[in-house]
């Protein structure tokens, strides 16, 4: 860990046990910063897709509803798909 920082957790007392229970004394820390690593990582994934739904969303009221591009992007694919093959 690059810098420390000694910090008071208060925790339900069954969940302690557990914890005592199953992770030996001098791994018990790790544990925490792996969870609050994996915790912090979770909310900044649901901030980002929380603004790419904003973004959405102002597009939509800015442009409306787009027309599909499924078909074009079939028809590059294709035509990529003729030019490789003709290049054996």
């Amino acid at each position: 860990m690059a810098g420390v920082a000694r910090v008071t957790l208060v925790l339900p007392g069954n969940l302690w046990e557990e914890v005592k229970q199953m992770v030996p004394s001098g791994q018990r820390s790790r544990l925490v910063a792996e969870a609050l690593e994996a915790e912090v990582r979770r909310r900044k994934r649901w901030e980002q897709l929380e603004r790419v739904r904003q973004f959405q969303d102002y597009l939509f009221e800015k442009y409306g509803e787009m027309d599909s591009s499924v078909e074009e992007i079939n028809q590059m694919r294709e035509e990529r798909d003729a030019a490789l093959t003709g290049l054996r």
